[in-house]
């Protein structure tokens, strides 16, 4: 359940907030049901940004390579590893 006044995580069938005790309520369910479909959607929206990260970054690099640009390769082998390592954060981490 999350706190409506601090945003704090708490344990299922909590009476008051850990963080800040203030009392958990009915109305506080309802708005942590909510917020939980909120951080689904941001996550799926992060993994998606992560994998075109990912895949644009092999793309640039191929072509980079086959220009000749040895900079830009490396720039965008960096794009690629950055986006897969934080699409498996996200996976990894999703709720």
């Amino acid at each position: 359940m999350i706190c409506p006044r601090c945003g704090a995580s708490n344990r299922d069938g909590a009476t008051y907030c850990d963080s800040c005790a203030e009392p958990l309520s009915e109305a506080a369910e309802k708005t942590s049901s909510r917020s939980e479909g909120l951080v689904g959607m941001m996550t799926f929206d992060w993994t998606m940004r992560s994998l075109l990260a990912g895949l644009f970054g092999i793309v640039g690099a191929v072509v980079a390579a086959s220009q000749g640009a040895w900079g830009f390769v490396v720039l965008f082998a960096l794009i690629s590893l950055a986006g897969w390592g934080f699409l498996a954060y996200t996976v990894r981490n999703a709720p």
